[in-house]
This record gives structure tokens, sequence and C-alpha cells, in this order.
């Protein structure tokens, strides 16, 4: 079994594409720095614009946390798309480069080979939000200094600078369970069409379908707004609230962990009973 995961693991890591979704993701990083380093205090300004009647601010306000927290705030959706390039690949390519029949002849359960790419998806999934989440603060925090944080999130959140390091570590490891669930979708894609850009498209459209579905505000969608992926994937900003809804935090962490486990049975059925010809 090791040796089927470092197999996976040299695929992966062997792969251009796999390099270019951490190179892409860094570059974004920079651009959200640089932007908000020209045009920072103006966008700031015009936010708290309607609030400086009640409240007297005070401090650095733009600082490093902040702009960690409004960067992988703007990315919630660009964050998939470039995971799923990677994790939709680590199953349709063995179709694409014809290595299934290969794979399949060794004596090695499907099973196992399922076990073995899994471990490889949650692992890429884990070392991008870690890589993102510190592209995302140590430059920020280097540029534009420390301090409190103000969000505006479900009306104006103050937040100590001393809570920030918690908040922010539980919502990228909170974010890596909403990318595996993400990816759960185009494993089952990818083995479905054993197409990577038929399961890169059919999972961006789902996703796509539940943010449209999300944004809506009639009544007769918010009664079932928690059957969204999109709702769920969004609430790591209930870290970064003053008190922490925690059940509800819970509730959509749970979702998305049945979320990840449905489809990585249809996952596993699917490719079971696959006829490989």
């Amino acid at each position: 079994m090791k040796a089927l995961v470092k197999t996976e693991f040299f695929k992966l890591f062997t792969s251009l594409r796999t390099y270019l979704t951490f190179a892409i993701a860094i570059v974004l990083m920079v651009i959200i720095n640089f932007g908000l380093y020209i045009e920072g205090e103006s966008i700031l300004a015009f936010l708290l614009q309607p609030l400086k009647e009640y409240f007297l601010v005070q401090g650095n306000i733009l600082n490093g946390y902040l702009i960690a927290y409004f960067s992988l705030n703007t990315l919630w959706v660009h964050i998939p798309v470039l995971i799923i390039i990677v994790t939709a690949y680590i199953y349709s390519g063995e179709f694409e480069n014809g290595t299934i029949k290969l794979l399949l002849s060794q004596p090695i359960s499907r099973g196992r080979i399922m076990w073995a790419k899994f471990m490889t998806m949650v692992s890429y999934n884990l070392l991008f939000m870690v890589v993102l989440a510190l592209f995302a603060l140590i430059p920020a925090v280097m540029i534009f200094g420390r301090g409190d944080i103000m969000v505006l999130n479900n009306g104006v959140q103050f937040l100590l600078e001393s809570s920030f390091f918690w908040r922010y570590g539980l919502a990228v490891l909170f974010a890596m369970i909403a990318m595996t669930a993400f990816s759960s979708l185009s494993m089952y894609a990818a083995l479905y069409f054993k197409d990577t850009l038929t399961a890169i498209l059919v999972s961006f459209g789902v996703l796509i379908l539940h943010t449209l579905f999300q944004s809506f505000t009639f009544e007769v969608t918010s009664t079932w707004q928690n059957l969204l992926f999109s709702y769920h994937m969004s609430n790591w900003q209930l870290l970064f609230m003053t008190e922490v809804p925690w059940r509800q935090f819970g509730l959509s962490a749970l979702f998305l962990t049945g979320f990840t486990a449905i489809f990585t049975v249809l996952s596993y059925n699917r490719f079971k009973r696959m006829n490989i010809a």
C-alpha cells in the first residue's frame, strides 16, 4: 500500500499542472496585495463611510490580518477550480494516458487503488490550502503590519489580534474539508466521464448553480439553502464573528464530510464495477 501511495505522489508531483495551480494561486495573492497596497485606503474609506457617525475607529485597520481574510474571501470560487484541475486528473488521467489497463493488471485490488488516489487527493488539498494561506498571510503582514481586525460580516465584527491565528488556522482546516468535498464530486465525474475537462466542467457547473441558488433571496429558496454545497463551503466566515456560532459551523463541517463520504462511496462502486476492455 505504501508503494502505491508513493507512486501516486510521484505522478502528482511530476505533473506540470500541479505546479501551475500553485503558481496561479501565488500570483493571485501577489495581485491582491499589490492592488490593496495601491487602492486599499480608499476602498476601506468607502466601506467605512456609512459607519463614521456611529464609530470612532483608530489604529492600523488596513493590516495584514484583514488583507489575509479578504484574500481568502475573494478566492472562494477560484480556489475550487484550481484544485479540481489536479484532483480530477488523478483519476481521469489513467484513462486519458491509457495506463488504466496496466494499473489494473497488477495484483492490487481496486479498493487499494482508490484508497491510494483518495489519500493523494486529500494530501494535495491540504498542501494547497496551507501554501495559499501562508502566501495570503505572510506577505500581507510584512507589507501592511499587524493589528486588531474589523470584519464586515453580518454586520461589523471587531476581533482582537490575539484571536486571529486560531480563527485563521481553523478557517484553513475548514477550507481543506470543503475542497475535499468538492474534489470528491470531481472524482466521481472523472470516473464517470473518463475525461478531465468534462469532469472539471461538470464540477464547476454544479458550483455555479449552487452559488446562484444561494444568491436568491426569495423565501422559497431560503428554506432549502442548507442543502446547497456553496452555502456550507462559505461558512468558514463564521469563524470571523465576535461570537462564533459553533453549532452552525459544526453542522456545515458535518455536511461537507458527509458530502465527501457519499461521493467517495459512489466513486468506489463506479470504479469497482467498471469494465475495462
